[in-house]
């Protein structure tokens, strides 16, 4: 178990919990808080991180509705195979990628 906080004097805070739930699984959570912009803009997320014998599976879901997948796949030593997507729904704006 991992928590942090931070708080920037632009009136940033940011707060953090990892959560190691075996071996291979971990799960985590952020808060994003902007005091400073009239908005008051708060965003919440969380996020996983599964690691498989060939390859680690990571993502994130967030309050404005983005989701977010990335797979690491290892091919040889030194040689990885990348997946990775960002959906955000709420701007219609859709990004995929490999590497």
């Amino acid at each position: 178990m991992v928590a942090t906080g931070q708080i920037a004097s632009t009136g940033m805070a940011l707060l953090s919990y990892v959560q190691k739930v075996s071996d291979k699984v971990s799960l985590a959570t952020d808060l994003m808080c902007n005091f400073n912009s009239m908005s008051r803009d708060v965003t919440a997320s969380f996020g996983y991180d599964y690691i498989l014998r060939q390859c680690r599976l990571r993502g994130k879901v967030d309050s404005n509705g983005v989701c977010a997948a990335f797979l690491e796949e290892r091919l040889n030593m030194g040689l990885n195979f990348i997946l990775s997507a960002e959906l955000d729904h709420k701007k219609k704006d859709y990004k995929f990628g490999y590497g």
